[in-house]
């Protein structure tokens, strides 16, 4: 039996700077979201996906590469995110979000799954948070 030269091993394609960063890790579900843009309905109704991204993106008043440093990838990959073709993971879209500070794109999700965005109060959802972590606390000790 042969075995395979090191050289044939997995190559890893995300940047080390991004691995293990805020970003990547742990976020609390339930944290406060600052003023955000909505997408109005009759442009929503009329894009894709992509489409919110770039409205996102366009609104925000940042350059992509702005944007792509505060969500900790590469200005290339940046680029394969709005069009769709790079890994749109949950976590990074939500820092995504958080960059442009737009729901654009959970409000496409939510039209295509029939449903409604709704944004808490920021105080309610910290409140929800610090008690979360506080059981989280006490069911640790």
């Amino acid at each position: 039996m042969q075995t395979m030269d090191r050289s044939f091993e997995r190559v890893d394609r995300q940047l080390k700077a991004t691995a293990g960063n805020g970003s990547q890790s742990a976020m609390p579900f339930l944290a406060a979201v600052g003023d955000v843009q909505r997408l109005p309905a009759d442009v929503l109704a009329t894009v894709t996906f992509n489409g919110c991204l770039i409205e996102a993106a366009r609104h925000c008043g940042k350059e992509d590469q702005e944007i792509a440093d505060e969500i900790h990838i590469c200005h290339g990959y940046m680029s394969r995110f709005m069009r769709g073709v790079a890994q749109q993971w949950a976590k990074r879209l939500v820092a995504f979000m958080r960059a442009t500070q737009s729901l654009a794109p959970l409000q496409w999700i939510a039209r295509e799954m029939g449903c409604e965005v709704v944004v808490r109060d920021s105080r309610a959802a910290e409140v929800a948070a610090l008690r979360a972590r506080l059981t989280e606390l006490e069911h640790a000790a």
